[in-house]
């Protein structure tokens, strides 16, 4: 039985290549004469698919580079889109993987049964929210959209297995966030493209949306900075010095004032949780705010430098209105909210409710998510939903810290350091998504599959070390 399902797996794994094969060469003709960079595109997805099918930890990390790139501005991403398609064949590969992991896959879940519960309940509970949700459509959206976020997560957990695999996802993650904060900084994308009336030119990169920009740089200057004492070869560490570099630049032109907290967050989390590199971690702290301190008070626009400083109620998004509508929506619909994705369709009738709104035009004229991940979890999947929300944020971090230590007594230096790097990076974005709305954000999830993966790791070390033993 088990030898059959080997022989078909490997005969799908197979077939799956060919067929990418040949349709991709084909599509590459064609395209090379009408479209050279749709050729491209197709030669881009043709590696892909080969890559995904040998190695579904290489295909891992290259989709990591191109979840960077899903909203490219000026670029319509409602239909089907190269990541959407990526994201499939990687979905694809995944299955057959489990099917000729007979066994591995059971122990896999087995070690994380949680988390595992937890996926399942909170997916189930956003298409659930079909039944009482003012847009059933929106509500059906919103759960697909949160359940390829959950797919994704279940897909790192079970692609990343060796302490090679972990370095391959963080060098792609730091290059994917270069790629896109480099494009931002050369001037490639900017507010005006996206709005030609926009006063603001704050930077963006490929992601369309400074604070999401943010968001993402955070967690990445945290791994660059733990990964300069993993790679030590001169080429790596010169990229990673100027990747930090981009970084710091790129984060303080977002002048995103919940990056800027983030980024507090993760200096202060590096201080703390860096263990034995503590006092050269100390240096980079001391550069990065020194870098900022100089760049707001001597160089940055006086507009930049009031954007930071002054919290004004009334201005920007309307983060206040937004967090008490929230949160007024959430004590009518505690237990199961309003149903995923509603917010935006519930909140003008809470408009009528308050008369002390201080931006009531992003409520009602066009109204904007919460800006809080957590608060808007709350509002549309009520508390319930909320538990298993987070029951899948801190469970990978505890599994990622249990991690550490286990690196840490088995004396493994570079692994201890680069997990001290994921957790430490995924405090900092889990702490800027205090200001914008980013359950569905593929960036998250890929670094909470990251981290959890990281404790199976570490167990499977300890197992080769005992078998080992005399």
């Amino acid at each position: 039985m088990t030898a059959a399902l080997l022989e078909w797996r490997e005969l799908v794994r197979r077939s799956g290549v060919a067929f990418g094969v040949l349709a991709g060469g084909s599509l590459l003709g064609v395209g090379a004469v009408s479209s050279p960079p749709l050729a491209l595109a197709v030669a881009v997805g043709l590696v892909f698919t080969i890559v995904s099918f040998r190695s579904l930890a290489a295909g891992v990390a290259l989709f990591t580079v191109i979840t960077f790139f899903d909203r490219i501005p000026g670029v319509d991403s409602a239909g089907l889109t190269g990541v959407k398609v990526a994201g499939a064949v990687l979905t694809v590969s995944w299955l057959v993987s489990l099917l000729g992991a007979h066994g591995t896959a059971g122990n896999v879940l087995r070690g994380y049964p949680v988390l595992a519960y937890a996926a399942l309940a909170l997916v189930s509970l956003a298409f659930a929210s079909m039944l009482w949700a003012a847009d059933v459509e929106v509500a059906g959206a919103s759960a697909f959209r949160l359940g390829q976020g959950v797919l994704l997560f279940a897909i790192v957990v079970f692609a990343v297995r060796e302490p090679k695999h972990v370095a391959w996802v963080v060098w792609a993650y730091v290059t994917g966030a270069f790629v896109t904060a480099a494009i931002g900084l050369a001037g490639g994308s900017s507010a005006e493209e996206l709005d030609p009336y926009a006063a603001s030119d704050r930077l963006e990169g490929s992601i369309g949306d400074p604070n999401e920009l943010a968001a993402i740089l955070v967690p990445a200057l945290a791994l660059v900075i733990f990964s300069l004492v993993v790679f030590r070869a001169p080429l790596a560490r010169w990229l990673l010095v100027a990747y930090g570099a981009v970084f710091v630049l790129a984060l303080f032109f977002t002048e995103s004032r919940g990056g800027l907290v983030a980024l507090g967050v993760t200096l202060l989390a590096i201080a703390t949780l860096s263990g034995s590199l503590r006092a050269r971690s100390l240096g980079a702290i001391l550069i990065v705010a020194a870098v900022g301190l100089g760049y707001y008070t001597l160089a940055a626009p006086p507009e930049t430098l009031a954007r930071v400083t002054e919290f004004s109620a009334g201005g920007g998004t309307g983060r206040l209105d937004l967090w008490g509508i929230a949160l007024d929506m959430s004590a009518d619909h505690p237990a199961l909210g309003v149903g995923a994705g509603n917010f935006q369709v519930e909140e003008p009738v809470y408009a009528t409710r308050s008369i002390t709104l201080l931006r009531p035009d992003l409520v009602v004229d066009t109204p904007k998510v919460a800006h809080n991940t957590y608060l808007n979890v709350l509002a549309e999947l009520g508390w319930i939903g909320l538990v298993f929300f987070l029951v899948l944020v801190v469970g990978p971090l505890a599994h990622a810290w249990r991690a550490v230590r286990g690196f840490e007594r088995s004396g493994l230096y570079e692994s201890e350091m680069l997990a001290r790097g994921i957790v430490v990076g995924t405090l900092g974005m889990l702490a800027a998504f205090v200001f914008i709305s980013a359950q569905y954000e593929k960036q998250l999830w890929l670094l909470l599959g990251l981290a959890a993966a990281l404790s199976g790791i570490a167990a499977q070390g300890r197992q080769e070390e005992r078998s080992t033993s005399p």
